[in-house]
């Protein structure tokens, strides 16, 4: 996945939750790559180097549909758009987004 996580992580985050949710995704990174390293070696002992590479690219195709079906894009959105775009999917399609960046302007 080389630097796609964090770049999702440093852009994708409410302002509020940024270092929250930045420092719990790094660390979930971090721990799925000690958990594929450290099991790569019994997999490919289990079911032989091309089965474990199939594994692990069926677990690459899942991710990447993940990423293409939950994970919204935000080339050339400010922040505070990128955070409407989360409030209005968790609280529906009828979110007022107009009425939200009204308020917003006035902070």
């Amino acid at each position: 996945m080389g630097p796609v996580p964090w770049t999702v992580n440093s852009e994708i985050y409410p302002e509020e939750f940024r270092g929250v949710c930045g420092g719990t995704s790094a660390t979930v990174n971090w721990i799925c790559s000690v958990i594929m390293s450290e099991s790569f070696l019994s997999i490919s002992d289990s079911v032989g180097l091309g089965g474990s590479f199939v594994i692990l690219g069926v677990i690459c195709v899942v991710a990447f549909f993940f990423v293409l079906l939950f994970v919204p894009e935000t080339k050339g959105l400010t922040f505070e758009e990128v955070a409407l775009i989360w409030k209005k999917r968790a609280r529906g399609k009828d979110y007022d987004s107009q009425n939200l960046l009204e308020r917003g302007s006035q902070f």
